[in-house]
């Protein structure tokens, strides 16, 4: 249920800040996110957010700032059987393509820690790192909104499990697969009064 309140905050900060124009500008805040939902028929579902973030501009085209991305997997039963979270800065740099478009740079450097095999005798707990660094197609919608693309990724993850056995897990993502691509919004929020 809190994850509920934290997506419903953050969509009434998105709303409430589309009422202002606003421009890429230094001191600007930018707030960005994607929410996923997957229903998997009757073998279960997942929901999480990746990431959803809040940076602020230091010129008219670097953002730097703290991202945080979830994941939630639940078999056909409705039960909770893995749980990630991944929290840290990101720092990007743009170049506008035209009015419309711009081709974003970003890195995330995240801690990482999550619970798997819930609800079975094997489940345990484990934490890392994950480092990440990907390419964005943007389209300005105006009014500070933009619609982003990310279609590819080169990440690194490594995490170590509380079990008996500390079960390492390494994983290396260079290219395109079904986890590199997703759909999300921002919103840039000017903190400064245009004349």
């Amino acid at each position: 249920m809190n994850t509920w309140k934290i997506n419903l905050g953050l969509i009434l900060v998105l709303v409430c800040a589309s009422l202002s124009t606003a421009r890429a500008q230094e001191g600007s805040l930018m707030l960005y996110g994607s929410l996923n939902y997957k229903d998997n028929n009757n073998t279960g579902s997942s929901f999480g957010a990746n990431p959803i973030g809040l940076g602020c501009f230091f010129n008219d085209h670097v953002v730097a700032g703290m991202n945080f991305a979830f994941d939630k997997e639940k078999n056909g039963l409705g039960n909770l059987t893995d749980s990630k979270h991944e929290v840290g800065p990101f720092y990007s740099d743009s170049w506008k393509i035209g009015d419309h478009f711009v081709i974003i740079a970003q890195l995330d450097a995240h801690y990482v820690w999550g619970n798997t095999l819930m609800n079975t005798i094997g489940a345990y707990s484990y934490d890392g790192y994950l480092a990440r660094i990907y390419p964005i197609v943007a389209v300005s919608l105006g009014h500070g909104w933009a619609l982003k693309a990310k279609f590819c990724e080169l990440s690194y993850e490594k995490t170590t499990g509380d079990d008996s056995n500390k079960t390492t897990n390494r994983t290396f993502i260079a290219g395109v697969n079904g986890s590199t691509l997703g759909l999300g919004v921002s919103k840039n929020i000017s903190l400064k009064k245009t004349k």
